[in-house]
């Protein structure tokens, strides 16, 4: 092949073979030259005379190729060499600096699945991390009897993760974890308590700690997550419509519940406080991080679950939540609206409680109350 010579367009030269022939003349082969949009130079051979290239075709190739790289920069989508990309340790430290602890969110179980589950690929970059590193990282944790749960908790870290870097514009390249499989998850609760157990269970709270008492109520009666308990404050009570506003819920929607008269009677025996103020504050006046070890004392004082050894029997908290629902169900009330107040976005989240089976939003208290106080619909 003879040299390159430039040619009349900027960024495209040719180069004649010395041995192909093209109309009787030497075939010429086009190349172009640019940068990608990493940066990165680039020169590449796009065709030859005798395929039907010109300089004229090759320079419009060039720009197209350029305005590609430059559209890519704009858009955060460069694609990272390995050598820049974070490792997943690297990448997991910030996002545990910059977004969970920035949020006040808990993060020591995410901690133990880096260090431990996750250990063979933190130390990966993040775009050499392949479907097969996750898929083995399942098949071993399988092996070792972790729960379908477990496993899809350490995946969705992964994903977190590497969103979180991609939003940040401090990655860009595959997501290995859109290539797997996870393992279908069974952890829907089962048991519910019935109105003798509920009743024994809120007395002996009572008698330990009144402020765990009605945080367990206010779940039994009116169907939060214990979460969205802690973060209540008094600007969410409503005496006048009977309701607490659930700002911030699981869905990232917000809600109305509805409030027993048990519930407000006990609401209103609470010192007051600015609108602002949480109606459940932690010893340092932040919100609760975790249920109150009262709780779990209680159940296990009462031997509610003695011998049980699979969790979807066992009473925690949000077994309160879930004896809500199903007492709904028992009381006759339809499944639009067990799913609005328990708010779910779709009814496929409420169909477990239609074997059980709106007229008011007062006929949903009232059920509440009554079966609570023996009173079966």
């Amino acid at each position: 092949m003879a040299a390159r010579r430039s040619t009349k367009f900027p960024g495209v030269q040719a180069r004649e073979s010395t041995e192909k022939r093209y109309k009787g003349r030497p075939d010429v082969c086009y190349t172009i030259d640019y940068k990608d949009a990493s940066g990165k130079r680039v020169r590449k051979d796009v065709g030859w005379a005798s395929q039907g290239f010109t300089a004229a075709l090759a320079a419009e190739m060039r720009a197209r190729l350029i305005h590609a790289a430059k559209s890519a920069q704009a858009m955060g989508q460069v694609a990272m060499p390995a050598g820049q990309a974070p490792t997943l340790l690297e990448a997991w430290e910030l996002y545990r600096k910059d977004w969970l602890e920035a949020k006040g969110k808990r993060f020591a179980y995410d901690q133990s699945l880096i260090n431990g589950h996750l250990a063979p690929i933190k130390q990966k970059p993040l775009n050499l991390i392949t479907p097969h590193d996750l898929d083995l990282i399942m098949a071993d944790m399988r092996q070792k009897g972790c729960a379908a749960q477990t496993i899809r908790l350490a995946m969705g870290l992964v994903s977190r993760i590497m969103r979180r870097m991609a939003a940040w514009r401090l990655y860009a390249g595959p997501m290995p974890f859109e290539g797997i499989t996870l393992p279908k998850l069974n952890n829907q609760r089962a048991r519910f308590l019935t109105p003798d157990e509920a009743r024994a269970l809120l007395a002996e709270i009572k008698r330990r700690s009144k402020k765990t008492w009605l945080m367990a109520m206010i779940s039994l009666h009116c169907g939060l997550r214990f979460g969205e308990i802690a973060r209540l404050c008094w600007s969410d009570v409503d005496f006048s419509e009977m309701s607490l506003h659930i700002r911030e819920a699981k869905s990232g929607y917000g809600r109305h519940a509805v409030l027993t008269q048990d519930i407000a009677d006990a609401l209103r025996d609470l010192p007051g406080g600015l609108p602002s103020d949480l109606l459940f504050p932690s010893k340092n006046g932040g919100v609760l991080s975790e249920v109150p070890d009262t709780f779990s004392r209680a159940v296990d004082y009462l031997g509610l679950n003695r011998g049980i050894t699979d969790r979807r029997q066992r009473i925690v908290f949000h077994s309160l939540r879930h004896t809500y629902a199903s007492w709904l169900a028992r009381s006759g009330q339809g499944q639009l609206v067990i799913a609005d107040r328990l708010g779910h976005r779709s009814l496929q989240m409420s169909i477990r409680y239609t074997h059980l089976m709106d007229k008011t939003r007062k006929e949903s208290a009232d059920a509440i109350s009554h079966i609570f106080h023996g009173d079966l619909p």
